[in-house]
């Protein structure tokens, strides 16, 4: 497929970048960008040369920095929404795949574009970056269709998700990443720097491991600590990696006789 609403780049051995290609409209997230996205989700899914992705947003036509101003509501006026079964797959894609996704955030983020960064693994912002949610004040109800108040929940508590969708209110990189929206802020100058170096320490590990390490967090954050333990012991051998462990063992016994 060949890309008009998105860019896709490899800056580095075993990772790709996705950027968010329409400065003309903010960013906004049409039913284009969303098979667009589709496609690269799919792409990197199936490529095993790729470890990590990043999903960032090119800057507006007056060089401001810029995520996204969610869903164009401009396209649902003149030619209807995007399907809710693209969006909302193309995000629960991103949230479930078990290959790491890093979101990198500079500018505006609202809405939609808060529910892209939500379904990614690690979020690393500017501080001067913006983020709220206005599902309310657009659409009358503060859920929003693709995950928002599921995954804003889970990520910052139920008080400061009641006040960010009730209130539309906005919160900088700083506040972000105090109430656990974002993993970190950076100065805007070092925000690419550092999500890169982020995801070519993560590319540098075993991949069957990083694997491993997503599933189980995924499926242990809805278990009792009885069970995850449980898990815990199960997981390298469900996904066959228990002899990894083993020659790591064995690895760090001979490295010790030597010493």
């Amino acid at each position: 497929m060949a890309y008009e609403n998105i860019t896709y780049e490899t800056p580095a051995r075993h990772i790709a970048l996705i950027t968010l290609n329409r400065p003309k409209s903010l960013n906004a997230l049409n039913k284009a960008l969303w098979e667009e996205l589709q496609d690269a989700i799919n792409r990197i899914e199936q490529d095993p040369d790729v470890r990590v992705y990043m999903i960032t947003g090119a800057p507006r036509e007056d060089g401001r920095p810029w995520f996204s101003a969610g869903a164009d509501m401009k396209a649902r006026a003149t030619s209807g929404p995007a399907p809710h079964w693209l969006a909302n797959g193309v995000v629960n894609q991103i949230d479930d795949m078990l290959k790491p996704s890093i979101a990198v955030i500079d500018g505006f983020c609202t809405t939609g574009g808060m529910e892209l960064i939500m379904a990614c693994d690690i979020r690393i912002a500017s501080e001067t970056a913006a983020f709220s949610d206005w599902h309310l004040k657009s659409t009358g109800a503060g859920i929003g269709g693709w995950g928002a108040a599921t995954r804003l929940t889970r990520l910052v508590g139920v008080d400061k998700a009641k006040e960010m969708l009730l209130t539309g209110m906005t919160v900088d990189g700083k506040e972000a990443t105090r109430i656990g929206l974002v993993n970190r802020a950076v100065p805007s100058e070092k925000l690419m720097a550092t999500a890169l170096d982020t995801a070519k320490t993560i590319a540098g590990m075993r991949p069957d491991g990083v694997k491993l390490t997503l599933g189980f967090l995924t499926l242990q954050s809805e278990m009792d600590k009885h069970q995850a333990l449980r898990w815990a012991e199960l997981t390298p051998k469900m996904m066959g990696i228990e002899r990894g462990f083993k020659d790591m063992s064995e690895r760090f016994v001979e490295r010790q006789k030597e010493g």
